[in-house]
């Protein structure tokens, strides 16, 4: 479904079919952007291996690299050549510097050493990641991420980017903004408390579904005689 025939279901479905209506237009599809980003956020992101998001543009000597801020989630990072780099959490780089036989700390460490990229850095600011080592030359890394909708929904561009058969369950999302709107006929706390707690409920659903299909079943092998 694209965004004129959920507009067209939201308003069948919320009694809202006669002008002058209760919501706008321009409110009914604000109601749909903010329920296709509250999917991806609880759901976890849109898989991404091939979008603008997805290649990473590195300069010689730069220390940090912008990442889009519509991931959110890195999966897989490589170089171009195909050496696979290690993603690091800020607090988890200390534990990779293991002392080695002499004394001294070994592995990856947060200098300025020039070399080839090993390893990306993930929180140490928002939107970049530190890259280690500082790179010779440029270069383009690849991406595999989670992410949200590259861009909102709009009456020249109806088309969602999440999954058609989740659609009509970001419905219940709309509904549930829809009735905290300010205005006599159509707050309403208690239908918007049903309709937000059914989405929340869909999007466990959903992401739980997501997980088992990503799951990769391993074999277990049994001692016996």
């Amino acid at each position: 479904m694209d965004a004129p025939a959920l507009l067209a279901r939201f308003r069948l479905e919320a009694d809202d079919r006669q002008q002058p209506y209760l919501w706008s237009d321009e409110e009914v599809l604000s109601y749909l952007n903010d329920a296709q980003d509250m999917f991806c956020r609880e759901q976890g992101g849109i898989a991404d291996s091939s979008s603008a998001v997805t290649r990473l543009a590195c300069q010689a000597g730069d220390e940090f690299v912008e990442i889009s801020p519509r991931i959110l989630k890195l999966r897989y990072a490589a170089r171009a050549d195909g050496y696979r780099l290690e993603l690091l959490n800020f607090e988890d780089l200390e534990a990779r510097q293991a002392v080695d036989d002499y004394g001294y700390r070994a592995g990856l460490r947060l200098d300025n050493t020039p070399g080839e990229i090993k390893a990306l850095v993930l929180g140490m600011e928002a939107n970049r990641v530190r890259l280690i080592h500082i790179p010779l030359h440029d270069q383009e890394l690849r991406l595999i991420v989670y992410r949200m909708p590259l861009q909102p929904v709009t009456a020249d561009q109806p088309n969602l980017e999440i999954d058609e058969h989740h659609h009509l369950h970001l419905i219940d999302w709309m509904r549930h903004l829809a009735h905290l709107k300010q205005d006599a006929e159509t707050y309403d706390r208690g239908r918007a408390q049903e309709f937000g707690d059914r989405f929340l409920a869909y999007c466990r659903l959903a992401r739980e579904e997501r997980e088992r299909r990503e799951h990769k079943y391993r074999t277990v092998a049994y001692g016996g005689y």
